[in-house]
């Protein structure tokens, strides 16, 4: 499967945390644009250390990159991250939003609205320089959501997207910011 951005593609059927992949990935020298999939995570990574189970039918995935930016950069790294994803998900039919620092939610029947998804950056360096970072993103596609106030893509619209479809656009979008300046 060819993605946008991505030079070498890890995919696992069930993985603690694609973060925690993705760290050891880096940290063992993986390249620039090595993403880490997986179909189900038993222990989902998520600000502030909370952890989750992520079952089949979403989206798990972590983008290492090695950026060639000063740290002082990754401040609004994961809003630009959130936009993207909130922008791919309206393009599958969601009204979506931003909800800072680093998650979407998408505007229900009710009126209310729900998280779809979440994004969580990680970074290590020294010196005014950074080895590598993480772009984790879990997206809630076609599987039932472990929290009431979250809510599902296939929920939303009434079809099957498929999490594949999502990530093809996802890497297409966050590709694209990053050619931008966004984040290099």
């Amino acid at each position: 499967m060819k993605l946008a951005g991505v030079s070498r593609l890890v995919r696992l059927a069930r993985v603690d945390s694609t973060q925690a992949v993705a760290r050891r990935l880096a940290e063992e020298g993986a390249p620039d644009g090595t993403l880490v999939w997986a179909l189900a995570q038993t222990a989902g990574k998520g600000r502030m250390s909370r952890r989750w189970r992520s079952a089949p039918g979403g989206l798990y995935a972590s983008w290492l990159l090695r950026p060639r930016f000063p740290p002082e950069r990754l401040a609004g790294l994961s809003l630009a991250c959130g936009e993207a994803l909130a922008e791919v998900l309206r393009n599958f039919g969601a009204a979506t939003t931003v909800k800072p620092p680093n998650d979407v939610y998408a505007l229900c029947a009710d009126g209310k609205g729900r998280k779809i998804a979440g994004i969580l950056c990680e970074a290590s360096g020294s010196g005014g320089r950074l080895d590598w970072l993480i772009v984790g993103f879990g997206v809630n596609v076609d599987n039932e959501p472990p929290l009431a106030r979250s809510v599902s893509l296939r929920a939303l619209t009434g079809r099957s997207v498929g999490a594949r479809a999502v990530l093809k656009a996802a890497m297409t979008r966050l590709s694209r910011a990053r050619r931008a300046g966004n984040f290099v």
